[in-house]
C-alpha cells in the first residue's frame, strides 16, 4: 500500500480509522508506526472523531480489578457486525483497608477516564493502556463523598489539570488541583457566584469549550438551580441560568450531548426522560426541549440526531441500552446484555475513545518509537528465518 499510495493519502484514512484499530496497526510497517506515533496526528485524530457522535463509548467498571469499553454505535447494528467490546485491567494499589473497593468514574476527558477510590485518583487511557496514580489523601475533607470532582484540559498551558471542590467545616468553601505538567497540586483562590450556594446531588463535573460544569442549587431552599462554570484557563467561575420550566423539577442532571450542554429529567409519574439541550453555548434562551423519550438515562447522540440512552424498563441489576429517535419513538434494543459484564453498576461514563498522551508521556513516546523500529528489524529477522 505505501509503494501504491501518496503518504499524504495514507495519512487522510487513517485518521478516520477507530483508535482502538490503530493502536494494533503501528506494527504494519515503519511508515505506519512513525505516522500513528505522531503526537500531531493522535491530536488530529481525536479532533476529527470527538466531533463524529459516532465514536462514544461507554466505559463500565466491571470490579475492582477490570471495566468494560463497549462501542455505542456497534450494538445497533448486528447484522454489519458484533458488539465491539473490549476488557480493560485497572490499574493496582494495596488497599489494606478497602482490599474490595470499586473504582468510581469522576470525569473524562480526550479519551482519558477519571476513577477514584478512596484516598488516590487514576487516570487512565483505555486505548493505550497507560495510566498515573496520583494520591490525595493529604487533603482533609469532612466526607470524601462530598467532594466535587472536574477533570480537563487546559490548553493555553497544554495541561491537564484535575479539579476538587468541597465545603470544609467551617463551611468555607475549597478549592485545589492536580496539575499533571507540575505534577503538583495547586491550591486555587477561586471565589464562587454569591448565589451558588449548596452543590447538586453529581459529583462529577463535565469538561466542555475549556472549562469545567457542575449543577448547583442557587439558593438554601434548593430553589432557581443553575450551572456552575470553572474556566481552566482563567481559574475563574461562573454561572448559566436553566430553563423556567425546569424550575421545582426534581431531580435534574446535567450532560453533554452533541457537545452541547443538556439537562434531562425524570417524570417518574408520567414515565418520561425530559431532555433540555443548550444549542449556543452560555445563551440560556438557547435551552431548547428536544426529546422526550421514555424513563431513562440519556448517554449520547448517534447519527441523524438518534439519542442512545440506558433504558429503565430492564431490572436494575441488568443494562440495556435503548436508541430513539427525536420524536422519541423507539428505534431499537441493544441485543440482550450478557450478564457476566452488564451486570449494572453506578460506576460508568460516556467518552471518545483517542490515542492522546500526558505531556510528560511524550519523551517515553519517543522511546517507545525507537524500539518499534527495533521491533520491526527484528520480526525482519524472524520472516527471513
Amino acid at each position: 500500500m505505501n509503494d501504491i499510495l501518496p503518504p499524504e493519502l495514507i495519512h487522510r484514512i487513517l485518521l478516520r480509522v477507530p483508535a482502538r484499530d490503530l493502536f494494533r496497526l503501528r506494527f504494519i510497517s515503519k511508515l505506519w508506526h512513525s505516522l500513528i506515533s505522531d503526537r500531531d496526528f493522535a491530536e488530529s485524530h481525536y479532533d476529527l472523531n470527538s466531533a463524529a457522535s459516532s465514536h462514544s463509548h461507554f466505559f463500565l467498571v466491571k470490579n475492582c480489578t477490570h471495566a468494560w469499553c463497549i462501542q455505542l454505535d456497534t450494538l445497533f447494528d448486528v447484522a454489519a457486525a458484533p458488539p465491539t467490546h473490549k476488557e480493560v485491567f485497572l490499574p493496582s494499589r494495596k488497599m489494606p483497608s478497602l482490599p474490595c473497593s470499586l473504582f468510581r468514574t469522576v470525569g473524562s476527558c480526550r479519551g482519558f477516564v477519571l476513577l477514584k477510590k478512596p484516598d488516590f485518583l487514576v487516570i487512565l487511557n483505555p486505548v493505550t493502556g497507560s495510566s498515573k496514580t496520583i494520591s490525595y489523601s493529604h487533603i482533609k475533607v469532612p466526607c470524601h463523598d462530598l467532594i466535587q470532582y472536574g477533570f480537563g484540559f487546559d490548553a493555553s498551558r497544554d495541561d491537564y489539570l484535575i479539579v476538587l471542590s468541597w465545603l470544609d467545616n467551617y463551611m468555607q468553601h475549597r478549592l485545589v488541583c492536580f496539575s499533571l505538567r507540575t505534577n503538583s497540586w495547586i491550591n486555587l483562590d477561586a471565589a464562587l457566584p454569591k448565589s451558588m450556594c449548596r452543590w447538586k446531588q453529581q459529583l462529577s463535573g463535565w469538561f466542555l469549550h475549556g472549562a469545567i460544569h457542575w449543577l448547583c442549587y442557587s439558593s438554601q431552599d434548593y430553589i432557581d438551580d443553575g450551572i456552575l462554570i470553572f474556566d481552566l484557563k482563567e481559574r475563574s467561575f461562573s454561572k448559566i441560568s436553566m430553563p423556567k420550566q425546569l424550575e421545582g423539577c426534581h431531580p435534574i442532571n446535567l450532560i453533554i450531548l452533541g457537545g452541547c450542554l443538556a439537562l434531562y429529567w425524570n417524570d417518574v409519574d408520567n414515565n418520561k426522560t425530559k431532555i433540555w439541550v443548550m444549542k449556543e453555548y452560555k445563551v440560556p434562551s438557547s435551552w431548547i426541549l428536544i426529546y422526550e423519550i421514555p424513563y431513562g438515562m440519556p448517554l449520547c447522540i448517534s447519527n441523524r440526531s438518534d439519542i442512545i440512552a440506558l433504558n429503565f424498563t430492564q431490572m436494575y441489576s441488568n443494562i440495556r441500552f435503548a436508541k430513539y429517535n427525536v420524536s422519541g419513538e423507539l428505534l431499537n434494543y441493544s441485543p440482550p446484555p450478557r450478564p457476566q459484564y452488564y451486570h449494572f453498576s453506578e460506576s460508568f461514563c460516556v467518552y471518545t475513545e483517542s490515542l492522546l498522551l500526558f505531556s510528560d508521556d511524550i519523551k517515553d513516546w519517543d522511546k517507545k518509537k525507537k524500539t518499534g523500529q527495533e521491533c520491526f528489524e527484528q520480526h525482519d529477522d524472524v520472516a527471513k528465518d
